[in-house]
């Protein structure tokens, strides 16, 4: 055998070998260049069934260690792909909360972020990454100065405005809360402003009913106005509209003292309407009386309505009343002098007689005369 031969034949297969190695290498190393791991690892197992077919045990080794590198790269580089994309995704999320002045959200939406990678990496080896925290730090910080500052500006108006609470001055307190209203308006924190909403509930609800513990005082004075002038129906709307509103709110209480005023108003109104009744009744006794000449019967009965009249409030016929009876006084006298001039008339005449009978005709005609001219005085009044 020609060892020669054989040994020239074997180093130019391995030349060959390695050669194509090194051409594989080339074609392995532009996947990694352009990220293609699985193609560069691919290329980089083909490249170790080589070596080690040609027994180039340190070329295997050599690619093994090389493709544990790629292994190693490609995961890592799978992360910076993820977390490439995800921040690429949340910075968008961040500037729309911030557009919205939702700070606080913003910053907490980077914060959770930063507890999800940073265990697996170092956040600050990205540039844009390590640009929008440290913007995010210093738009924190700013914000976090002026919620304080507004914090601060609230204690005192809280102090205040309890303290008119309890002195039931709900006018400096409404003062103090819309005063309170400007801050809470750029106030972020949540429980505080959770707190005033319950403060201010509770003084809406004072506010609520105090306003209607003064609506309900005024309808009651218009009511008792309405009352004293015989105006009962407006009185009775006006409590039954404040009745039907208070049942359908939470300050039922109020609805007693109003109907406890209707049934006042209805009793009165049925008086009212009784001494009407007697009014009228006293109107058709006096008509009855005047028919009959009873004329101190129906003084009495009209005194009677002027009575009740004034009573009730209505004081637009007295006058008419006051004329009544001054007329009925002065039939009243004319009745009495009609009865004394005939009461005379019925003695003169007498005495006339008597002086015919005695043919004493002066006599009898001087007592004539006397006669006539009582009776045409009485004719005259």
């Amino acid at each position: 055998m020609d060892l020669n031969l054989e040994e020239g034949t074997d180093s130019k297969k391995k030349i060959e070998v390695l050669s194509k190695i090194d051409e594989l290498k080339v074609i392995a190393n532009n996947h990694y260049l352009m990220g293609k791991y699985d193609e560069a690892i691919k290329v980089a197992e083909h490249i170790m069934d080589i070596a080690e077919e040609a027994k180039l045990y340190s070329v295997v080794r050599e690619e093994g260690e090389h493709i544990a590198s790629l292994y190693k790269q490609a995961k890592a580089d799978h992360k910076f792909i993820i977390v490439r994309d995800d921040f690429e995704g949340l910075r968008e999320d961040y500037e729309k909360l911030l557009a919205q002045d939702k700070i606080a959200d913003a910053h907490d939406l980077l914060q959770t972020f930063e507890q999800y990678y940073k265990k697996d990496m170092n956040l600050n080896s990205f540039k844009r990454v390590k640009e929008l925290f440290l913007k995010d730090e210093k738009l924190w910080t700013e914000f976090h100065t002026k919620q304080l500052n507004i914090i601060r500006q609230l204690e005192p108006l809280e102090i205040q405005f309890n303290s008119y609470l309890n002195t039931n001055n709900l006018l400096l307190a409404g003062e103090t809360l819309e005063k309170a209203k400007k801050l809470l308006a750029r106030l972020k924190d949540i429980n505080l402003l959770k707190k005033w909403e319950k403060t201010q509930a509770m003084f809406l609800e004072l506010k609520k009913k105090y306003d209607l513990d003064e609506g309900v005082e005024k309808n009651l004075k218009e009511v008792s106005n309405l009352t004293e002038n015989y105006e009962f129906d407006k009185a009775k709307n006006i409590l039954k509209s404040n009745i039907d509103l208070l049942h359908k709110s939470n300050f039922s209480d109020y609805s007693q003292k109003l109907e406890a005023k209707l049934k006042y108003v209805v009793d009165a109104e049925s008086k009212y309407l009784k001494l009407e009744e007697d009014i009228q009744e006293l109107e058709r006794i006096i008509n009855q009386n005047l028919t009959q000449n009873q004329f101190k019967e129906a003084i009495d009965n009209i005194n009677q309505i002027i009575k009740i009249s004034r009573f009730i409030g209505k004081t637009n016929s007295l006058d008419q009343y006051t004329k009544y009876i001054d007329i009925l006084e002065e039939k009243i006298k004319i009745s009495s002098q009609i009865e004394d001039t005939s009461y005379v008339v019925k003695k003169l005449n007498v005495q006339g007689i008597e002086a015919l009978k005695n043919e004493d005709y002066i006599v009898s005609l001087e007592i004539y005369k006397r006669i006539v001219d009582l009776i045409q005085r009485i004719n005259r009044s």
